[in-house]
């Protein structure tokens, strides 16, 4: 790859030079043909340093979409926070969409198909008062309007407890190892993509980018503790706790011997205390700091979803997943049972890898490898493509078959190579491997001869046991349990 750039670039300054009157070539020009022939006297170390910078900075371009996002996510839930007491936002399967000045919130969970809408109040309101309000909120669920003065109301003051803070510290552990996981996806796709790219450069890249991740969770997860403390200071709010120590991120992450081995854990002991207890108090009110806003409460009711939502929206796509099934000899089982799993069949559906659609494609790791084995296009995906049901559903079930016929064909059991499938769909192959090779290294071909000697039953429990994410272990059950649904 690194040659035929070379040759490129100095065949377009020769031709340059050639093509025009010695006068006319300008002075770019010639610069440009004396770096092309000083390219050509470059030593092969030299060469090889070149190409990996150009490498990393193609990479680097792709992945700073995925910095942006978390950065407008973070700065989004910090609006919320100040407002509600926590930073609610959408994921894959679940829709949260604010109105009314980010006073009124409707939260869809298509996981227990409930919906529950929200809206902030001052705390001193009267049950009056609230019910003339709610009466003038439109608020529609799933198409219908709902009214709320006919429904149950719960109610809870805007505290900024110990607890919220400790959700919002959660919600970036996760992120960060969804995205730690990713770059493991992403790295096994260069390996198995045979770039001639050495496998400890691709290795040393990713483990660079997760103490990256790590750093910035460590960075934020302590934003989060100075929010919650200004927070609290501004509405009069003490509250006793329990003695935090709080880990360094580097520290943690300096303990781990090489860069294959970065644990997808490190990043749970930034944080490592979730408080039992909490003693919330209110300041007298000469001791709060002064402030013009008035003490807020969220009054909440929930809405329960039609019991045949999820089988409605499922029978839209299972003629294309019959489609893709048989155009690509995958289960159209299996591909229902992940759009169920990743989406709740919902095709705008984005989590905060960022993926997207139905099967929640990663643009730059499965959308890259489908790209360029089937569509012979060497890029990543266009989210705006992955929104689209038919791209979607046929990239997703592409990715299904080139892990099945290409990165795990040495697994002979059908069942047995149908856990792994699941399992890399979610966490890329090489990680499939750490589970069985007893020096965690990604080489699923060992993982292979050590997989065909076990029972279907044994490599499912295996995986659910040494698979380096938890998020993997919970997908592949529920993907696993799913299947039936859709024979």
């Amino acid at each position: 790859m690194y040659k035929t750039i070379t040759k490129t670039g100095l065949a377009i300054a020769i031709s340059a030079a050639v093509s025009l009157p010695t006068h006319a070539v300008s002075d770019s020009q010639k610069q440009q043909l004396n770096n092309a022939v000083v390219k050509t006297s470059q030593s092969q170390e030299e060469k090889l340093k070149e190409f990996h910078a150009y490498v990393n900075a193609y990479l680097d371009e792709y992945e700073q979409w995925r910095d942006e996002y978390t950065n407008k996510l973070d700065e989004r839930r910090t609006d919320l926070i100040k407002t509600w007491g926590e930073g609610e936002v959408s994921s894959q399967t679940k829709q949260v969409d604010y109105s009314q000045n980010d006073q009124v919130k409707t939260a869809v969970d298509y996981e227990s198909n409930t919906a529950t809408v929200s809206v902030l109040v001052d705390e001193d309101s009267s049950p009056e008062e609230i019910e003339a309000l709610v009466r003038k909120v439109p608020v529609e669920v799933e198409g219908k309007t709902v009214d709320l003065a006919n429904l149950t109301a719960e109610d809870h003051v805007v505290l900024y407890s110990l607890d919220k803070e400790q959700e919002e510290k959660n919600f970036v552990i996760e992120q960060t190892q969804s995205q730690m996981n990713e770059l493991d996806v992403q790295a096994e796709r260069l390996i198995q993509s045979d770039t001639g790219i050495p496998d400890s450069f691709i290795y040393q890249r990713a483990h660079n980018k997760k103490l990256a991740l790590l750093t910035k969770a460590q960075e934020r997860i302590a934003a989060q503790t100075k929010l919650y403390s200004e927070m609290r200071a501004k509405h009069g709010i003490s509250i006793e706790q329990p003695e935090v120590i709080d880990k360094k991120v580097q520290e943690v992450a300096s303990t781990e011997s090489t860069p294959a081995k970065v644990s997808p854990t490190v990043v749970e002991k930034v944080v490592n205390v979730v408080p039992k207890a909490q003693v919330v108090k209110k300041k007298p009110a000469t001791e709060a700091v002064s402030t013009s806003t008035k003490p807020k409460k969220v009054v909440s009711y929930k809405v329960k979803l039609p019991e045949n939502s999820l089988k409605s929206r499922a029978s839209k796509y299972t003629p294309l997943a019959e489609k893709e099934s048989k155009n690509w000899e995958i289960d159209a089982a299996l591909i229902m049972a992940i759009m169920h799993s990743e989406s709740a069949f919902r095709p705008d559906a984005k989590s905060h890898v960022p993926a997207f659609g139905l099967m929640q494609v990663v643009p730059t790791s499965a959308g890259h490898d489908v790209n360029k084995q089937v569509r012979n296009i060497d890029a990543p995906m266009k989210a705006s493509d992955l929104y689209q049901p038919v791209i979607n559903v046929e990239t997703g079930t592409a990715y299904l078959d080139i892990l099945n016929s290409k990165y795990l064909r040495k697994i002979e059991n059908d069942q047995s190579r149908l856990y792994c499938m699941i399992a890399a769909y979610n966490t890329g192959a090489g990680n499939v491997a750490r589970a069985f090779n007893k020096d965690r290294s990604t080489s699923i071909g060992k993982a292979s001869k050590v997989i065909n000697q076990m029972t279907p039953e044994q490599v499912y429990n295996q995986l659910v046991a040494k698979l380096p994410y938890d998020e993997t272990k919970n997908y592949l059950k529920k993907v696993s349990s799913r299947i039936a649904l859709y024979k």
